[in-house]
């Protein structure tokens, strides 16, 4: 939303400033288009929450009409006036305007966030091979610095999207014999990066993708990862950038990659690696239950690998 609001800048000052000059029929047809927004995204929440819509206290295409009007009214104050200090910036007026709808709109806020701001994380998605984690790092290595370092991180430390885009260049801390980020996203904590993946090294804890991309920075931005527009990244604009870098790649079932399979991945890969649940709990801040499928899954990689290595001894 806020990517085409950047592009659209011209359209609303226009809008702003020249609509009293606008004929009956021209602000009719400026209402429609509004309409037909508004009924576009709501039937896109709609899909995306499902069952969750009966804690809603509004009807889904209520509530659109008002994320929009605050998002028009954003936009308004923010291309014709300076120093409101209405908020800090653009991710402090986000963060107020999610915290608003799920404290505000819902009846089990908790509940809704899961299921619309994080409606993958809670889901248990297929682990990807060690074939298929080496292709993507090596696409993303040909592609960019940030994007290796992008899938570096989420491969070498299991955080989720929204995690990954809170960071500040002051959340990471190399020394000689760790790297470790400090999630200030969802559950706070701290989480050690990897040297290895999937069996592959991927540089050391003072030298590797992250690090490198860190050193080759020539902006004042104090975000980890930024975009563009030289502003912090947002989770759209880290969505769009995944699906470009594995449009091409795919599993061997045919189906597409997603960007939570990073996190599955690493959390079967760690598990298999010894770490034990209670550990694994401290790393991701989940539940016992939620952890249930991954403890499964690295049990079924677990045994496969004991039966190859039984079959090779044998020879």
């Amino acid at each position: 939303m806020f990517a085409s609001t950047r592009t659209n800048s011209r359209s609303v000052r226009s809008l702003v400033g020249e609509s009293a000059q606008y004929s009956p029929e021209n602000r009719q047809a400026l209402g429609r288009s509004f309409d037909r927004a508004n009924r576009r995204v709501a039937k896109y929440l709609k899909t995306s929450i499902g069952d969750s819509s009966a804690h809603l206290q509004l009807p889904i295409e209520q509530l659109v009409s008002l994320l929009n009007t605050l998002l028009f009214g954003y936009t308004t104050i923010e291309l014709t006036s300076e120093y409101h200090g209405l908020w800090h910036d653009r991710n402090d007026f986000l963060d107020k305007v999610i915290t608003l709808f799920l404290a505000g709109a819902t009846t089990q806020a908790n509940e809704l966030a899961n299921s619309v701001i994080y409606q993958y994380s809670d889901a248990f998605t297929p682990d990807l091979s060690a074939e298929i984690v080496d292709r993507i790092l090596q696409q993303a290595k040909k592609t960019s610095l940030q994007i290796y370092a992008i899938v570096y991180v989420l491969f070498g430390s299991g955080l989720s999207a929204n995690e990954l885009v809170g960071l500040n260049r002051s959340h990471h801390l190399s020394a000689s014999d760790r790297q470790l980020l400090q999630v200030i996203q969802g559950s706070i904590r701290q989480v050690p990066v990897n040297q290895w993946i999937m069996g592959k090294r991927y540089g050391s804890y003072l030298k590797n993708p992250l690090t490198q991309w860190l050193k080759s920075r020539k902006d004042s931005n104090p975000a980890l990862f930024i975009g563009a527009d030289e502003l912090a990244l947002t989770e759209i604009d880290l969505r769009q950038q995944w699906q470009q870098l594995v449009n091409e790649i795919v599993t061997p079932t045919g189906e597409p990659l997603s960007i939570e399979q990073t996190r599955s991945t690493w959390c079967v890969e760690m598990l298999i690696r010894g770490l034990d649940r209670e550990a694994m709990q401290v790393m991701t801040g989940w539940g016992s239950e939620r952890l249930e499928p991954y403890l499964r899954r690295a049990k079924e990689q677990t045994a496969l690998l004991q039966a190859f290595n039984l079959d090779t001894a044998r020879h």
